[in-house]
Parts: structure tokens; C-alpha cells; sequence
């Protein structure tokens, strides 16, 4: 890791944590920890999944999660949970079994594995509240800073936070790779049984999710790739819709009332959902850098300190790179990517997942090692702003949220 920041070290935005406020653990001390099974002792739980347990993962993802225990301290408790039969982390000792397709308890599931999370997040959302994360997350901020004061303020209307794209012309959809809230969500609730519905007819896989009868009414995404500055090819937008069925199935829910119990999803989502902008708050990185995996890993892998570096342009450009996402953003998502479902690009997950990069993360004297340093010890002094975004006039249906719209 680099050596110790000081105070006029700093770039504007950014501060100093307090050291009593870090978990001062060692990795292979968290790493222990986070394989035991913890009580779910309150709603300030961060949950993630990997199928096949965290000592399965990639380095680089273990360490992102490693450093969410040392960031958030002990008032959040990080639970991984996964699909191991037998294993005690295994998500069934949360969850019950009738939350689940058949597909997924049977362990048959043959498409994405990204699905797996799908089916996973919101139950445990539903029963126990807190932060769902994907693993591929780097936690740039604290979760009370970034959502969690304005979904416990019994004075704020805001109920479900979440960070959002727009994947049709004017229209934000959430994602669902960081979600915050309180146990017993209605709209969390609704939309996971209308995603276990795409599943109940024996499916193995998404395939020609978009032309369910749930889904078959709504539009297909049409992904506003300028929002956070994407230059590629068009994806193929069934195969990608068929990938984010779990989205469509949120957009489902916010445009219906239904009649049987009252609940309106669009008067919902309009007052309780708290939205932060994904091209500012997740994908920075991404955004200044025009996706640019090759450029990322080079900027990262560049030396900032030590023998091997210099100060020259390539230098000042990493440096630049590094604060700005430090003091602007409050998390970095690296995914994999859908290459399968229609978006070919490359990413820089995959990068660090070869396993010659495996210390490319960490590499001392490294900008990598300065941006985990700086998840770790420093703070930002901006607001985490709300989305200003309203929903659009768009056609409501009356009907129950898993019945189907006659077409």
C-alpha cells in the first residue's frame, strides 16, 4: 500500500477518516469471519452472493468485500451468502425454499449466473433489510453518507435507494447491483414475485423473458449509451432485455395499479424511491474513460510512488484519474459485462481476474493501491444528490401486478 497521506496531500473533495473508524482486522482475519454464518441482528446488513462461496472468488472481489467490513465497522454487518449445498453461508439458512424457482433449488440453473443473484437479492432484502451489493463493488463511501440516513429518518418519504440508467429516452430504471432498504418493502416485495413468475413455467434460463406475458406489453430498453459515455456497437436489445428481465420487471410494477389491494406503483415509486445518478455515483470510472478497459488497467497499474515512478504526463493523467473518482463517486461497479446477451465489451474485471494480474489491484506503490488505500482512509466532503428526475406521463394499467395485459 502506499505510504501515509497527509492533510496538504489532499486533493479538494477529500478528507481524512478518523483511524478508529476502520476495521483494523488483517484480510485473512475478515476473510475467516466473512465464511461464518452471523445473526441478522438489526436491519443495517450489507448482503452479497457469489454461487460458490467467497473463497471462490476472484482476489480483487474478495478484497472489495474485505474492505467493506474494514469501511463500514461494526454497526453493518457483510453477509456473503451462496449456493453450496451443505455450506454454512449457504443462502437457504435465510432464505426459504419457496422463494426460489425449482431451477434454482435443484441447482439446474444453465444460463447466466448473474441470474442467480437475480433470484437471491430481494428476499433477503424483503425479510432482513439493508444494502444489496454485487461483489464486483468498490466501496469508495460510507453507506450511511451515501442513502441509509434518509431511509431510517422516520421524517423522509424515501423507502427504497438506488442507483439508475436511463435505458429508454427520459425514462431511469434502477439497478440492481446496489439497493437500499428497510425490511418489509412493498415494492421490493412486488417485484420479486413478478421476476420468480418469468421463472414458473420450467425455465433453466432467460431466454425470451422479454415475451412473457408479464413483460411482453412494456418496451424494450433501448440503452441511452451516451448517458455514461459508452462508445460501442448497439447491443442486440432482445438478448439484453432477455439479460435485465429483473429491471423490466421493476418497470412493470411502477407503471400498474392494482386493483385487489390498492397498491399504486407509480404514486409509490414516484414519492418513496430515492435515485442517484449511476453515470456520477457507480460508473465514473467508466464514464471518464469512455470504457476504456485497457486504459483503466494501464492508469491503475502505473507506479505512483517509489523507484519506478515518474512524474510525466501519463503520471498526472493517472493522478487526475484516481482523486477525481475518489472525490466523486461513491462506489466503483467493475462488471464482467452480458457478452453473450448482445453488449461486447471488454472490462476491466476480467482483466484483473487473469491471474497474472491478480496483485494488480494492490501492487505497491501503485495508483491501484492508492484508490484502495483511499476507499479505506479517506472521506468526501460533496452531497450525495438525489436524481432530479421525474417520472414521465406514461400509460398506467389497472391490473394485478402478475396478471397478465391483454394484448
Amino acid at each position: 500500500m502506499p505510504v501515509e497521506v497527509t492533510k496538504s496531500d489532499l486533493p479538494n473533495g477529500i478528507k481524512h477518516i478518523s483511524p478508529e473508524k476502520i476495521d483494523h482486522r488483517t484480510d485473512e482475519e475478515i476473510a475467516a469471519w466473512l465464511q461464518k454464518r452471523h445473526p441478522v441482528t438489526s436491519d443495517k446488513n450489507i448482503w452479497g452472493f457469489w454461487d460458490t462461496g467467497f473463497a471462490q472468488m476472484s482476489p480483487w472481489v474478495k478484497r472489495n468485500v474485505i474492505n467493506w467490513v474494514r469501511r463500514l465497522g461494526p454497526e453493518w454487518t457483510v453477509h456473503i451468502v451462496d449456493r453450496v449445498d451443505g455450506s454454512e453461508t449457504s443462502v437457504f439458512h435465510y432464505v426459504e425454499e419457496s422463494y426460489f424457482p425449482k431451477t434454482f433449488v435443484e441447482g439446474t440453473m444453465d444460463g447466466h449466473k448473474a441470474h442467480m443473484g437475480d433470484l437471491v437479492r430481494l428476499p433477503l432484502l424483503w425479510k432482513y433489510g439493508g444494502v444489496w451489493m454485487d461483489v464486483g463493488l468498490i466501496l469508495l463511501r460510507h453507506i450511511d453518507d451515501i442513502c441509509w440516513k434518509r431511509i431510517e429518518d422516520p421524517e423522509s418519504p424515501y423507502e427504497l435507494a438506488a442507483v439508475a440508467l436511463m435505458h429508454l429516452p427520459d425514462t431511469y430504471t434502477p439497478l440492481n447491483g446496489f439497493l437500499c432498504t428497510k425490511r418489509n418493502n412493498p415494492f421490493v416485495k412486488r417485484w420479486h414475485d413478478i421476476y420468480l413468475a418469468l421463472w414458473s413455467e420450467g425455465a433453466t434460463n432467460s431466454k425470451d423473458f422479454h415475451k412473457h406475458p408479464l413483460l411482453r406489453h412494456l418496451p424494450l430498453f433501448d440503452l441511452q449509451m451516451e448517458t455514461v459515455n459508452l462508445k460501442a456497437e448497439k447491443p442486440n436489445v432482445e438478448l439484453l432485455c432477455d439479460y435485465m428481465a429483473h429491471y423490466t420487471c421493476a418497470e412493470r410494477l411502477r407503471k400498474l395499479i392494482d386493483p385487489n389491494d390498492g397498491f399504486n406503483g407509480a404514486e409509490w415509486y414516484a414519492k418513496h424511491m430515492l435515485l442517484f445518478d449511476a453515470g456520477v455515483e457507480m460508473f465514473h470510472i467508466q464514464k471518464i474513460t469512455a470504457w476504456d478497459a485497457q486504459r483503466q488497467f494501464r492508469l491503475f497499474s502505473l507506479p505512483r510512488t517509489g523507484a519506478g515512478a515518474v512524474v510525466d504526463e501519463s503520471w498526472h493523467e493517472a493522478e487526475a484519474f484516481v482523486t477525481s473518482v475518489l472525490a466523486n463517486s461513491s462506489m466503483i461497479k467493475l462488471p464482467h459485462g452480458p457478452r453473450n446477451e448482445g453488449l461486447k465489451v471488454n472490462m476491466l474485471a476480467d482483466l484483473w481476474d487473469a491471474e497474472e494480474n491478480h496483485n494488480k489491484d494492490i501492487e505497491e506503490g501503485s495508483f491501484a493501491a492508492y484508490l484502495r488505500y483511499g476507499s479505506l482512509h479517506f472521506d468526501q466532503t460533496r452531497e450525495v444528490k438525489k436524481l432530479d428526475w421525474q417520472n414521465p406521463k406514461e400509460e398506467i394499467v389497472t391490473i394485478g401486478y402478475l396478471e397478465p395485459v391483454k394484448m
